[in-house]
């Protein structure tokens, strides 16, 4: 077995919860507070106004899981900022809710519900999100080339079909963590690198992997996130604002199934992340109509078609964190990514 696989030293088997909000923060100095006590690997400017963040950090010996809540905002890193950290590690984030789009050095990049991309902290960045909900853990680059040693990880994004099994994973250590020991912490550690290797190979099992998107479908892949829930969401009207003709429009999205079975496709991944949220509580027949589905019945007998559970099945696994006093939050994540 290689030997970043390993269990980590005794001395790491460690269990943690701490929260960072910016509740108690006059709105004017929030997003300052946050850059200030929560991003390292990262900045960030042009707040959206109104921004709040809210994160809970569990820490599983070596590592971490971050379950995060933003307002919209512009993040980047730099080769200034490279230079100066030298951080060696992967970002692999599942996205709740929200959407991001943007550059991954020269690679478009846009993804949102359902979905996980990751980033690589060697490389610059430039990333506009909305408010969004994600789900982050930090993996050491040795970790990650051990499963995957010739791939360029950087900008990709896993959909809901080839990642399944590592964001099932992901969202039950998250449910499951006030029940766990640190003798379990190895083993999960593990699970996840091994998880995620499983996506991967998926991935480049693909006939087109390894082709970079085209600049004008990841627009319009960015265009559909941001107007998911429009009911005159359409072929025609993507093209036009697009300016691409409709056959151009159809050619893109031929790989994704087509255009109108991606949008709901899309769709019905953001009703997924709607069940899953435990602080908003809606019905499952106002998530329903909210995404588009004409009855109840009709998106239940779609949501189980692509996910092969009942949404009110779903909804009884929902993550359930609790609430804890916050506490220091940036000295804690600095020692749980060792830096």
């Amino acid at each position: 077995m290689n030997q970043s696989l390993d269990p980590p030293a005794e001395t790491d088997f460690r269990l943690g919860r701490t929260n960072f909000s910016t509740r108690s923060v006059p709105p004017e100095q929030r997003h300052d507070y946050y850059r200030r006590e929560v991003l390292k690997a990262l900045d960030a400017r042009d707040p959206e106004p109104g921004f709040t963040a809210n994160i809970t950090a569990l820490r599983l010996g070596p590592h971490a899981f971050y379950v995060t809540e933003t307002g919209g905002q512009t993040m980047f890193r730099t080769p200034e900022m490279i230079a100066a950290d030298g951080l060696d590690h992967y970002i692999v984030q599942f996205q709740i809710a929200g959407s991001h789009t943007g550059d991954f050095d020269g690679k478009p990049f846009a993804f949102g519900p359902g979905e996980v991309g990751i980033c690589d902290l060697s490389r610059p960045m430039l990333l506009h999100s909305t408010a969004v909900k994600v789900l982050t853990t930090f993996l050491p680059r040795a970790d990650v080339k051990a499963v995957a040693p010739d791939i360029d990880l950087h900008g990709m994004v896993l959909d809901a079909n080839r990642a399944g099994l590592l964001i099932e994973h992901l969202t039950a250590v998250t449910r499951w963590f006030p029940q766990l020991l640190p003798q379990t912490l190895p083993g999960i550690t593990r699970a996840t690198i091994a998880l995620l290797g499983a996506c991967l190979a998926m991935e480049a099992g693909r006939a087109d992997f390894g082709m970079r998107e085209s600049p004008v479908l990841a627009r319009a892949r960015a265009y559909v996130e941001h107007n998911l829930l429009e009911p005159s969401l359409n072929p025609a009207r993507i093209s036009e604002a697009l300016g691409v003709s409709r056959s151009t429009l159809y050619r893109l999205f031929e790989p994704l199934g087509g255009v109108t079975a991606y949008i709901w496709e899309r769709r019905l991944h953001l009703a997924r992340a709607a069940l899953l949220d435990p602080k908003r509580g809606r019905r499952i027949s106002e998530i329903a109509f909210q995404c588009g589905f004409s009855s109840e019945a009709h998106f239940s007998r779609s949501f189980r078609k692509a996910f092969n559970i009942r949404p009110s099945d779903l909804r009884s696994l929902q993550p359930s964190l609790g609430e804890e006093p916050d506490t220091p939050f940036a000295k804690w994540t600095d020692a749980v990514r060792g830096t």
